[in-house]
């Protein structure tokens, strides 16, 4: 066994014995801190991209819709009337937005029908939107 004077002279060592200040657990180093900052702002702009294509996304299709409906609305106004007030060409009307509506109508008399044709194009589509339908005398 010990003897009891070095067990107290040990126990005395203990107690005056300064304390350390930092003993490695516990908390973030700041290159732990910076690399989870680096990963957060590759994850939000990868975010914001996704975000800003979304929208300009949306526009196009937009744009796209009315101008389906534009020519869709011409369609319907040259299919009511009577078949022998079509007249062979129509003069372009520009619409609200700047969209352009133009429309053909193709006679083929021997076999009594006629060709409608109706475009829509405007600077800001990406393709110009073209509907054809026919028209029979009855």
């Amino acid at each position: 066994m010990s003897e009891p004077g070095a067990l107290a002279e040990k126990n005395a060592m203990k107690i005056f014995r300064k304390p350390r200040l930092t003993t490695g657990k516990g908390g973030f180093t700041i290159l732990e801190v910076m690399v989870a900052i680096s990963i957060l702002a590759v994850g939000l702009m990868a975010v914001f991209t996704a975000q800003s294509r979304s929208i300009m996304g949306n526009t196009d299709a937009n744009r796209q819709t009315v101008a389906m409906t534009l020519a869709q609305d011409r369609m319907e106004q040259l299919l009511a009337l009577p078949y022998e007030n079509l007249d062979a060409t129509g003069s372009p009307i520009t619409a609200p937005g700047g969209y352009q509506v133009a429309w053909t109508v193709t006679e083929y008399a021997a076999d009594n029908y006629k060709l409608i044709e109706v475009e829509v194009a405007g600077e800001r589509l990406r393709k110009n939107i073209e509907l054809k339908c026919i028209k029979t005398r009855l």
